[in-house]
């Protein structure tokens, strides 16, 4: 049995100081966002395995605040391939760097992201910010994975909701 876990990245900045969309760094509530899910795997002793997260800011901002919730050392690679890449090419990427893994973790950005979780699990879905999704397959490689192969476990989205400025009128 394989286990494939998909995480989109927190909520992001629209843009970032140098302009690059590669360096889009997380709003509070994107910190806030990673912290719950974080909280949420922890509680739930969910093992995320090799973490593949794409090279880009905001995802490894995402990985970083998960990661510190959780009691397993987080082993992970970067990948510049999976920023902003075709459904696809992710699963180009799980194939090449989660051999010997029977659990893997992405963390990627959409439509890619969506696209693979839609792909893999026959139904339509689109993944929200910091949302994640889990998906078992009945195979002992990853190079199996194919339409529809995969048996969603659970999907979860943390609700954040931040205080609203105190306006300064007088």
């Amino acid at each position: 049995m394989l286990t494939l876990h998909l995480i989109r990245h927190a909520k992001t900045n629209q843009v970032s100081p140098s302009g690059d969309d590669f360096d889009r760094a997380l709003l509070d509530k994107g910190v806030s966002q990673a912290n719950v899910l974080g909280n949420y795997l922890q509680t739930h002793h969910i093992t995320l395995g090799k973490i593949i997260c794409s090279s880009a800011v905001r995802t490894q901002q995402t990985r970083s605040v998960i990661c510190q919730h959780l009691v397993e050392q987080c082993h992970f690679e970067l990948s510049k391939k999976l920023y902003l890449c075709s459904h696809g090419q992710i699963l180009d990427v799980i194939e090449s760097m989660g051999k010997d893994n029977p659990t893997v973790t992405i963390i990627g950005h959409n439509e890619g992201i969506s696209q693979l979780a839609s792909y893999l699990s026959g139904e339509s879905i689109h993944l929200r910010t910091s949302e994640m999704i889990s998906l078992t397959f009945p195979f002992e490689s990853w190079d199996h994975l194919i339409s529809g192969t995969g048996v969603i476990i659970f999907q979860y989205r943390p609700e954040v909701f931040l205080p609203l400025p105190i306006s300064s009128k007088g």
